[in-house]
């Protein structure tokens, strides 16, 4: 999985091995690779020994570094085999993802490999005796990784508990940009792996579109309900084709607007937002429902279905 590798796709990163590169990254409090770096000289084994810190076997880093997630990722990369492919949440990691990956890639790096490895903290060895197809590998800044759609397939496989598995794929898929026709195929190249059935099988309850996890429950919650399905993403213009808002769920033809409202909803000038957002969308004649953190879901519903009844009769259908 090194950055050398003639298999992957290379790109200009801290870790290459120029010589200058090298020992910028290195002095940086940067992951590196001991032996490229004696072999270089850019340190003395007695530097080595007495300034840094081993992340992994053969992977150092400065001791006054306190590791990133990009550090761990980089680190495991540099510590894996050629023929190992970097996994799972680090690869959504890599497209951006934001809600689980910075968490989960704290804990532990997954590395599929076709060999067994020798265990060692923080990464995570998933063996597999099928190699992972050449239309699901990528490289990204010269590391060698699954494609998106293979990591959210993954991911919903060693997760546990269904609603946890659709909130991690709409995640990776809205991060990434790919969509669920992608993560399907990923996963028919995967028939007879452990998990991927059920991952499968879940992916008709999915939405790229969704951009939080709150998000994927909300939607999850009025799908498990009498409520008719509403639109992910809803925007809205007003009668000069101005976009007035984009609600995270909402009804066009009922004129009903559905916000989660998270925990930034609470800063002063998102509040101020918020309340002009609600206000100019009631003067247009919407019905506006906001969804804070803490509400059950039979609160939600209640909400939803009231305010689709007081449409039905304003606009009299």
């Amino acid at each position: 999985m090194h950055r050398n590798n003639p298999t992957t796709r290379q790109l200009p990163g801290p870790l290459d091995l120029d010589r200058d590169a090298l020992a910028a990254a290195v002095h940086a409090g940067r992951p590196f690779a001991a032996r490229d770096a004696l072999d270089r000289r850019v340190l003395s084994r007695h530097g080595l020994a007495t300034r840094f810190t081993a992340l992994h076997p053969g992977v150092y880093i400065a001791s006054y570094a306190r590791p990133t997630v990009a550090d761990r990722i980089d680190a495991a990369a540099l510590w894996a085999p050629a023929d190992a492919v970097l996994a799972g949440w680090a690869v959504a990691h890599l497209h951006g993802e934001k809600w689980y990956s910075p968490r989960e890639c704290a804990r532990v790096i997954d590395v599929h490999s076709p060999r067994p490895l020798r265990a060692t903290p923080g990464i995570r060895v998933r063996r597999t005796s099928r190699a992972v197809p050449e239309a699901d590998l990528r490289g990204i800044a010269g590391i060698r990784t699954t494609s998106a759609a293979r990591a959210a397939v993954d991911i919903a496989r060693w997760t546990r508990g269904a609603d946890a598995k659709v909130c991690a794929v709409d995640s990776v898929c809205n991060s990434s940009g790919i969509g669920l026709d992608d993560v399907a195929a990923a996963a028919g190249r995967m028939v007879g792996q452990h998990g991927v059935k059920s991952a499968a099988t879940l992916l008709r309850l999915c939405d790229p579109l969704a951009q939080s996890p709150q998000e994927s429950l909300l939607r999850l919650s009025v799908a498990r309900s009498d409520l008719p399905t509403p639109t992910s993403q809803l925007e809205i213009y007003n009668e000069y084709q101005q976009k007035v808002a984009t609600a995270d769920l909402g009804y066009e033809r009922e004129m009903v607007a559905i916000f989660y409202d998270g925990r930034h909803h609470g800063r002063e000038e998102q509040w101020t937002y918020d309340l002009q957002v609600t206000a100019i969308l009631t003067d247009m004649g919407w019905q506006v429902v906001r969804v804070a953190t803490g509400m059950t879901p039979g609160i939600v519903i209640r909400h939803i279905r009231a305010a689709l009844e007081r449409s039905r009769r304003h606009l009299g259908y």
